[in-house]
């Protein structure tokens, strides 16, 4: 077969797989039941929060997102996975949250840096005195809710970071659920195709976070970076028979007006959206709010 043909059936293969893949992404009834965990119930108290990301500063649907975020009373913090602003400079850090208390937000914010968050700081200053710490955990009910940073695509998880993720698991409250956050998702399916994004230097990172997380299990994971919602489940190991012996399930949750990806662009719909997540014990579940303009 021609090279050139190679090409374009690899091409139709995976746009086809991709669409299958993603055909209802938008439905809340899906995202629902695909999200809903680790199996039965536990006794434990309700957690519900919201996700967002990708809207680098105000915008329309930003704005609109935030407030129907504030109007509901049953929604605890907002957890935005990056590109919160532009560039990152403290002015950005600073109007942001000033439209936050603007749109009646009155929930703390729990935000990963992005790409776009470092790029007029990437020493991060003006991040840690806006946000704290790059990395850091916070414990909510039975959450244990871990913000991490892999913003730099040159860097990925700074070794400092994963040694610190690795303690934190280790000391996590017994029986918690976790759920990670950070800004930018690999090991996605048909990534070698479309592109990840990734360096050889954070490949090597990621493959030490992979390691951490198949001795130390989590949750969940939510990302952003790509503006639009996809589903899939990230494989931690497998056996001599390469069948899936533990994974996590994941979620990229980009849509915060930010137009798609390019790598996307002509294989998915943009999908501006946050999600309204609640937690029980080991039982998640997600749905999407959408923009109401």
């Amino acid at each position: 077969m021609r090279p050139v043909y190679r090409i374009l059936l690899l091409t139709v293969a995976a746009t086809g797989a991709l669409l299958l893949w993603t055909t209802r992404v938008g439905d809340s009834s899906l995202v629902g039941n695909f999200l809903q965990t680790n199996g039965a119930k536990k006794n434990a108290a309700t957690v519900t929060f919201a996700v967002v990301g990708d809207n680098e500063g105000s915008n329309p649907v930003y704005d609109d997102l935030i407030r129907q975020i504030a109007a509901d009373q049953s929604i605890q913090f907002v957890l935005h996975v990056g590109d919160a602003t532009s560039t990152g400079s403290a002015r950005e850090l600073q109007e942001l949250k000033d439209l936050h208390v603007r749109l009646g937000l009155k929930v703390p914010v729990y935000i990963v840096p992005g790409n776009h968050d470092i790029i007029a700081d990437e020493a991060a200053t003006a991040w840690k005195n806006s946000e704290g710490e790059r990395w850091r955990s916070v414990d909510i009910g039975n959450l244990h809710l871990v913000l991490l940073d892999n913003a730099a695509r040159k860097v990925g998880f700074p070794k400092e970071e994963l040694d610190w993720l690795e303690q934190d698991l280790q000391g996590r409250p017994e029986g918690a659920t976790t759920i990670l956050a950070y800004h930018r998702p690999f090991a996605y399916p048909l990534a070698n195709i479309l592109g990840d994004d990734e360096t050889s230097a954070s490949r090597k990172t990621n493959e030490r976070f992979l390691a951490i997380l198949t001795a130390q299990p989590v949750d969940y994971i939510f990302t952003g970076h790509i503006h639009t919602a996809i589903e899939y489940v990230m494989v931690l190991e497998r056996d001599v028979h390469d069948r899936v012996v533990q994974s996590v399930p994941v979620t990229v949750s980009g849509g915060g007006g930010q137009p798609i990806q390019s790598a996307f662009g002509g294989l998915l719909k943009e999908k501006f959206h946050a999600l309204k997540v609640r937690v029980e014990g080991k039982d998640i579940q997600t749905h999407f709010i959408l923009p109401r303009k």
